[in-house]
């Protein structure tokens, strides 16, 4: 049972909602910038995490 990958993307996903959460809020372009690519982030890791769950219930 690997499970290395799921925990390492539902890692991944609540460090962005943390940093979300407690961001600086700096108007520098670098700031915007990680912020826009944390938006994306938010959306993009659940379902990645659907995908490897499913494809681990389809392979037992």
């Amino acid at each position: 049972m690997d499970d290395t990958r799921i925990i390492q993307v539902a890692t991944l996903w609540f460090v962005v909602l943390i940093y979300i959460q407690t961001g600086s809020g700096g108007g520098g372009a670098v700031n915007m910038a990680i912020g826009f690519i944390a938006l994306l982030l938010i959306y993009i890791l659940p379902l990645t995490l659907v995908i490897f769950v499913i494809l681990q219930l389809v392979d037992r």
